[in-house]
C-alpha cells in the first residue's frame, strides 16, 4: 500500500467517526442519514468497479465479474435510497442483513487466510462483532434510537478497523 493510499485511508476512517459521532448526537434523527451514507456509499463502489471496468478491467481476465459487481452494487445503493419511505422495520431488517452478510463473508475470509497460514485473527475478531452488531440491532428493532445508537457504534468500529487495518503490515505471498 503506498503512503497516499494509507493516507487516503486514514482520512477517510476520520471522516467516519466523525459521521459516526454525528449519529450518536442526533439519535434517532439520524435515521435518514444513516440511509443515505448506506446508500451513498454503494453507488461510489459501484461507480468506481464500473469506471475501472470501462477503464482497464475488460481487457483483463475476470473483468465481466468487475462489471457484475459494479452493477450490483449500484443497484444495491439506488434500492437502498428508494427505502427512505419504507417503515422502519424493514429498513433495519435490510441494514442488519447486509450486516451479517459482511461479516459472514469477513469470518469466510479469515478462515481461507487461516488455511494458507496467513494473518486471520484481526479479520475473525471483525466478523464477530459485525455479526453481533447486527443481532443487537434485531433485538431492540422496535426501538429506533437503540438502533440508531448501534449502528453507529458500528459504523465507528468499521472505521476504526479500517484505520488499524491502514497501518499494518501486508504480508507477501511468494511462489517458487
Amino acid at each position: 500500500m503506498t503512503i497516499w493510499q494509507r493516507i487516503r485511508r486514514v482520512l477517510l476512517s476520520v471522516l467516519m467517526i466523525l459521521i459516526g459521532m454525528a449519529m450518536l448526537v442526533f439519535g434517532e434523527k439520524a435515521y435518514m442519514g444513516i440511509i443515505g451514507v448506506f446508500s451513498f456509499t454503494l453507488e461510489i463502489m459501484g461507480l468506481r468497479m464500473l469506471w475501472f471496468y470501462f477503464r482497464m478491467a475488460r481487457h483483463m481476465v475476470g473483468g465481466r465479474n468487475i462489471f457484475f459487481r459494479g452493477v450490483l452494487f449500484l443497484d444495491f445503493g439506488i434500492f437502498t435510497g428508494s427505502l427512505v419511505w419504507v417503515p422502519k422495520v424493514y429498513v433495519l431488517m435490510y441494514l442488519a442483513g447486509t450486516l451479517v452478510f459482511s461479516g459472514a463473508v469477513d469470518l469466510l475470509r479469515a478462515n481461507e487466510a487461516r488455511g494458507i497460514q496467513s494473518s486471520w485473527k484481526l479479520k475473525t475478531f471483525q466478523g464477530v462483532v459485525k455479526i453481533l452488531i447486527a443481532i443487537c440491532c434485531l433485538v431492540f428493532i422496535r426501538s429506533g434510537t437503540s438502533v440508531v445508537y448501534i449502528c453507529a457504534v458500528g459504523f465507528i468500529f468499521s472505521a476504526v478497523m479500517n484505520m488499524v487495518g491502514s497501518f499494518r503490515r501486508r504480508q507477501v505471498i511468494m511462489i517458487d
